[in-house]
């Protein structure tokens, strides 16, 4: 009433009304900011996007497409799309996203040559060429094995028996690979005629025609229908993990024109120069001793290592005279015969793997990116070298703000390669795992830590996999059979339900604003889920289901967010959906037969007029076999109609095995009961035989005893000896057992 006076005398005053004064809310704690771990600081660091605003722009390093894709390159790839979705679907951020496909490098001539002469090898020999393949064993063996000095098959089996593996393994992590070629070209050899003598002397005889027929393969077409191939199974590959596609992709052999300018430009600021066989290279020494640059901003202790540095030239790369020092790389490489090649000022060549991602990153995001992200094995040389000769280009100080680097991949303690021919493609695991169970995997390990992917881990995925399913499948089915008319009034459990949902929100905000942890946030999910279960049990019929739905809409956004595609409804993951389209009676009427054959019954004892306990087992049958034969599991409930639940072919089998152990466990027990019955039947009939017998009767045995006293107890023996005390005592004992025994029965 004050307030109102107040006002009235306000608006009386000067003549127009005034609003009351607003009073601003209270921040009740400070805000939370992501961090991200960023490669060029090794910290956590505050993540300012560049724009000031809501766009990101993001390079990611694409694939080099010349072999299938393993699993090395699904976490990599998962990993980078999982947090780039966190980024864009649970902090709004607009995600540029770039990433290129490499189809210009040493690996895919080399493949494409060696693949190309292979074929052409087959198609010229119907049968093995022996000595043809008995001189790629002699060089490969030396070049790989250092088996020198040998002429024979026989002797180089010989000598590989005579290496040290483990030890020859421990110097060299590619000699297991090498070592099963040489194995397996031997049994080539000495089955020259059997179906598979060609593939076991494939990885010998490969390299053996390239180097003696490399330099002829001119064909174009060579070079651009390897990397196609494997760049349309690559992408099948995303698709099947659910990996969303870049904003732009970039592809090396479209972008020829632009590296040729962009080096000139590098050329053209001194930090780079051309050799007299027309390839150029970067000057590391005089970009590193400029004020303005560093070299190596992502790993400079890697500076000099030139077993890094030479990986990173390729395999294809010679030494050059005009090479000022062993640390430059090359911005452009001299094509030699059976290389592809282009014009350039320098001569016919081709580009430098590292100057491909600098130039197609900057033709779409410009001369600075707020992310730059791929596998820590690119951090050195190939990352540490796209930033010197970007920043060389642009003269500028930053070409990249936070590089994110993704862990590597383990399987069972040993890192997969390509070079080294053990990795599991992504095809190979999708036939064991499940794109979600793969997805879940990869989120329960920090992305920019090592991931040992091993039977633990697995185990892991499954159990969560499973309570976060049995859970959706619980809370749908609760949904359904919520009455309309039920009280919606919250009671205490309800509302320290909804206290929980805000603890976990809360515990998945600072997960993921902590670097995108989402092993964190899986944590915070996953004890949701238990404090969930935990109230549908404490709660009974007393159930209130908007704050069940509430939480586990909550549940599959977050898990949606790291891309495990959810129902519409928010109350669960897709099943597995197949996109069938089968006619509506081919799905109905297995059901509308069971309840069809479950009325017949039903009417048949009603007819009969048989005991209702004949009913309650009909009830039971329908439960236990029929609808669960149809995938359908109803759980009995003491105070309300049974709760309806659709399972797996995996939940039911487990249920029907548990019920089959159940079934087992009452056989053995009524065998066991049975048996005991019995043995007590036998025991009982021995005991009323003895009870018949008179107490004065029971020991009238003359082969015993001679003399007995008027109660018919013994007094001697039957050789006349008096009966001890001790002995007297003891038959009385019995004496007196035995009469109460027979009086019982009188």
């Amino acid at each position: 009433m004050k307030r109102f006076d107040q006002l009235f005398r306000r608006t009386m005053s000067s003549g127009k009304i005034v609003q009351p004064k607003w009073y601003e809310p209270n921040v009740q704690k400070e805000k939370r900011v992501l961090k991200l771990y960023n490669s060029l600081t090794k910290n956590k660091d505050v993540f300012i996007p560049q724009s000031g605003g809501r766009l990101v722009t993001w390079y990611s390093c694409g694939p080099t497409v010349y072999d299938a894709s393993h699993m090395g390159h699904a976490r990599n790839y998962v990993s980078i799309d999982i947090n780039r979705r966190i980024l864009s679907d649970y902090f709004g951020y607009n995600i540029k996203f770039v990433q290129n496909v490499t189809d210009i490098d040493d690996k895919i001539i080399i493949r494409a040559r060696q693949n190309y002469l292979f074929e052409k090898f087959l198609k010229e020999n119907k049968t093995l060429d022996i000595e043809e393949v008995r001189s790629a064993l002699l060089a490969y063996a030396e070049k790989n094995l250092k088996i020198n000095q040998v002429k024979s098959v026989d002797e180089i089996e010989i000598a590989l028996k005579a290496l040290d593996f483990e030890n020859e393994k421990s110097k060299d992590p590619k000699f297991p690979m090498h070592y099963t070629a040489v194995q397996r070209a031997i049994e080539g050899l000495k089955a020259p005629n059997s179906e598979s003598s060609f593939v076991n002397v494939k990885d010998v005889v490969m390299p053996h025609l390239d180097e003696k027929h490399g330099s002829s393969v001119t064909e174009p077409e060579v070079f651009r229908e390897l990397p196609a191939y494997w760049e349309e199974q690559f992408d099948n590959d995303m698709k099947k993990l659910n990996v969303l596609p870049p904003s732009v992709t970039t592809r090396v052999s479209e972008y020829v024109p632009e590296i040729v300018d962009f080096v000139s430009k590098i050329i053209d600021n001194g930090y780079g120069y051309a050799t007299e066989d027309g390839s150029v290279y970067f000057d590391t020494v005089k970009f590193d001793s400029s004020e303005k640059h560093d070299y190596a901003k992502n790993q400079p202790w890697n500076r000099g290592q030139l077993d890094l540095i030479k990986e990173g030239e390729g395999n294809l790369s010679i030494a050059s005279s005009g090479k000022k020092s062993p640390n430059d790389f090359a911005l452009w490489k001299a094509s030699k015969p059976g290389e592809p090649r282009w014009d350039s000022p320098w001569g016919p060549g081709r580009p430098g793997w590292h100057i491909e991602c600098s130039v197609m990153a900057s033709d779409i995001l410009g001369s600075n990116m707020d992310i730059h992200s791929g596998g820590i094995d690119l951090a050195f040389p190939h990352h540490d070298n796209e930033l010197a000769q970007s920043e060389a280009c642009f003269d500028n100080e930053q070409w990249v703000n936070y590089f994110l680097h993704t862990g590597h991949l383990h399987i069972e303690g040993q890192k997969m390669s390509k070079s080294l021919k053990n990795f599991i493609t992504i095809d190979e695991a999708l036939k064991k795992f499940t794109s979600r169970q793969l997805r879940l995997a990869f989120s329960l390990a920090q992305w920019n830590n090592q991931l040992d992917f091993k039977e633990a881990l697995l185990s892991e995925v499954k159990s969560l996999e499973s309570m976060f399913g049995n859970f959706f499948k619980s809370t749908r089915a609760l949904k359904s059979d919520v009455v309309y008319h039920a009280s919606k009034k919250l009671g205490p459990l309800e509302k320290e339900l909804l206290g929980e949902l805000e603890v976990a929100k809360d515990k998945v905000d600072a997960a993921f604003c902590d670097n995108l942890s989402t092993p964190q946030a899986l944590k915070a999910l996953s004890e949701l889920v238990t404090k969930c279960n935990s109230y549908i049990s404490d709660v009974g019929s007393e159930l209130r289901i908007e704050p069940l739905v509430d939480a586990c809409n909550y549940i599959c956004q977050i898990l949606g967010v790291i891309g495990i595609p959810m129902r519409e409804d928010k109350l669960g993951w897709k099943e597995g959906e197949s996109g069938s389209t089968g006619q509506f009676e081919d799905i109905v009427l297995p059901y509308v037969k069971c309840l069809s054959r479950f009325r017949d019954d039903v009417r048949k004892l009603a007819i009969e007029k048989r005991e209702v306990l004949e009913f309650l087992k009909l009830t039971d049958r329908l439960r236990d076999e029929e609808l669960l034969k149809l995938n359908v599991l109803l759980d009995d409930r003491n105070d309300q109609g049974a709760l309806v639940k659709l399972i797996s072919d995996e939940e039911k089998n487990q249920i029907v095995e548990e019920k089959q152990k159940e079934a087992e466990r009452l056989e053995a027990k009524k065998a066991s009961d049975a048996a005991k019955k019995i043995e007590r039947e036998s025991k009982e009939k021995e005991r009323l035989a003895k009870a018949k017998v008179p107490p004065g009767e029971m020991f009238k045995q003359s082969e015993l005893y001679s003399e007995w006293d008027e109660e018919g107890i013994p007094t001697k023996d039957s050789k006349g000896e008096p009966i001890t005390k001790s002995m007297t005592k003891r038959l009385k004992k019995q004496w007196l057992q035995q009469e109460k025994l027979y009086k019982s029965v009188q």
